[in-house]
């Protein structure tokens, strides 16, 4: 069985598409792929990752980027009632298709420690609300994929903002498809400690990386990060 679309939308200079096939859901933007149900495991192991980051396994949480939602839901299963956390999605019809689509098989259940918003994560960062980790998943990796607009998250500025948001001790999450040395280079020119996990796949050329951007070496050291291929998802 081929992907078959089910919807479309435009948002800014992106046209947004929503598949279907047994069951699973994909999203594509300007005909290139973002995720699919039947490979997330990075996202999941992003999530589970993230939780075990805030201190006691609660804290402020935000996910910039919404997809078709595994990122939230491991995030959500390994905090249980713990935490709060904010997804922040740049699409209205991202948000409509996971609510009417996609969110029966990928999170089910009520989360009272859950909102999901229509807003533009950069927006968010600008308002320093002091969040313990901070999880940028809106592109393939720290250049833009689905908008242009998402080059300012990876400049310095936005790499500045980025800081000022995180709490004391917090943690930054950016997933990749790919190694980034130069944006290593600018989150460490703004003050944060850089770690780059890999995310192993069964072939080498599917790996992907997390950037572990902490605003502080203490915080490195006091959450004693993990390696995301020892977290169990």
């Amino acid at each position: 069985m081929t992907w078959t679309l089910i919807e479309s939308a435009t948002e800014r200079d992106a046209v947004l598409e929503l598949y279907g096939k047994d069951g699973k859901f994909m999203i594509r933007a300007n005909g290139l792929e973002l995720m699919n149900g039947f490979c997330h495991e990075s996202e999941t192991a992003l999530g589970t990752f993230a939780a075990g980051l805030a201190p006691s396994g609660c804290g402020r949480f935000l996910v910039g980027g919404l997809g078709l939602g595994y990122t939230a839901a491991a995030l959500l299963r390994t905090l249980g009632d713990g935490g709060r956390v904010t997804v922040a999605e740049l699409s209205s019809a991202v948000i409509d298709w996971f609510h009417r689509h996609v969110r029966a098989s990928v999170l089910p259940t009520t989360h009272g420690n859950l909102a999901i918003v229509n807003a533009d994560i950069a927006d968010l960062l600008k308002e320093r609300s002091r969040y313990d980790v901070i999880i940028l998943d809106v592109d393939n990796g720290p250049e833009p994929l689905v908008t242009a607009a998402n080059a300012g998250l990876y400049s310095t500025d936005g790499l500045r903002a980025l800081h000022g948001c995180l709490a004391d001790c917090g943690v930054a999450l950016l997933w990749s498809g790919f190694e980034a040395a130069e944006f290593a280079a600018r989150a460490e020119e703004v003050g944060f400690a850089v770690m780059c996990e890999r995310f192993s796949r069964e072939r080498a050329d599917l790996d992907h990386h997390i950037y572990v951007l902490a605003k502080s070496d203490a915080a490195a050291t006091t959450r004693q990060i993990p390696n995301i291929n020892h977290v169990v998802v």
